[in-house]
């Protein structure tokens, strides 16, 4: 009876738990699964607003998208912004992460200020770096001009070889705070006894480094990487609000290019096959990435 009564209790129990997970599957066939079906079937479709009629054209708007030559320039930019822009924030964040990790006076002033990045507004941050980056009153150009750098001023934003790397920079910028307290993280997890043993064997700090501290941060460097670069992928922000993809769509990535598409050109059909496409490169991304989890 006993028995009978805890089974009856349990399966309860589980259709309580079911039922709280209702709203939370609501919520997600909404913002996700709903848009992204209606994405595909809208890729199939020839879409303009200002027509009634919606028919089927196939493949059609994926060769268009293929065949535009800002296409390529996009793909090649968002491989270059997503895995340059991760490796310069891991660079910098293990950096900066190396350093206060260390005890020193003001150590908690620094790390605050380490953090304007995250508290500055997007907006705010991105308009000063175009005011830093302009070719007549940036500081940037003036410091350099001082320094002997340079001999005359530098377009960073209005150039096509200078406005990827200008972005680039941006990015890194406001992403490295990311890093830098996922790896302070670790760091404040590794036991000394691991280095103290080190100092006993004779290892230098670079022998230490390599073989102490950068094995023990591995997962939480590969999950930092992964999430950067997935974030990266989906940025639109720091490329349109700097270049709006200028010049000469020398900037453009896959995102601000489907933008552009659809609020721009007025081809909401082309933004969705785009918008396919990267949700497409971002699954194999994430496969590939699982795959090799599993194999470690």
């Amino acid at each position: 009876m006993a028995r009978t009564s805890r089974v009856s209790l349990e399966a309860r129990d589980n259709r309580t738990g079911k039922m709280f997970l209702v709203p939370a599957i609501v919520v997600l066939l909404c913002i996700i699964v709903f848009p992204v079906a209606y994405s595909l079937q809208m890729s199939f479709l020839r879409w303009r607003p200002t027509e009634i009629a919606k028919p089927f054209v196939g493949i059609a708007n994926y060769l268009k998208v293929f065949s535009d030559p800002r296409f390529a320039v996009a793909f090649r930019n968002t491989f270059v912004y997503a895995f340059v822009g991760a490796a310069g924030k891991l660079a910098l964040g293990m950096l900066l992460a190396l350093l206060l990790n260390r005890r020193f006076k003001g150590r908690g002033l620094v790390r605050a200020l380490l953090m304007l990045p995250w508290v500055v507004p997007i907006t705010a941050s991105l308009t000063t770096w175009s005011w830093m980056l302009d070719s007549m009153y940036g500081i940037v150009n003036l410091l350099l001009l001082r320094a002997g750098l340079i001999h005359e001023a530098v377009n960073f934003l209005g150039d096509k070889h200078w406005a990827l790397a200008s972005v680039l920079a941006a990015g890194i910028w406001l992403g490295y705070p990311q890093f830098m307290l996922m790896i302070l993280a670790g760091l404040q997890a590794i036991p000394d006894e691991l280095y103290e043993a080190g100092k006993v064997e004779g290892a230098n700090v670079f022998q230490r480094f390599f073989h102490i501290t950068l094995p023990s941060l591995r997962n939480i460097l590969t999950i930092a990487v992964i999430l950067s670069v997935i974030w990266t992928f989906n940025a639109f922000n720091v490329v349109w609000l700097m270049t709006r993809g200028g010049p000469s769509s020398s900037t453009h990535i896959l995102n601000t290019l489907a933008y552009e598409f659809a609020f721009v050109n007025m081809r909401y059909d082309q933004a969705a096959a785009l918008s396919v496409v990267i949700l497409a490169i971002l699954a194999l991304f994430l496969f590939f990435f699982a795959k090799l989890q599993k194999e470690d």
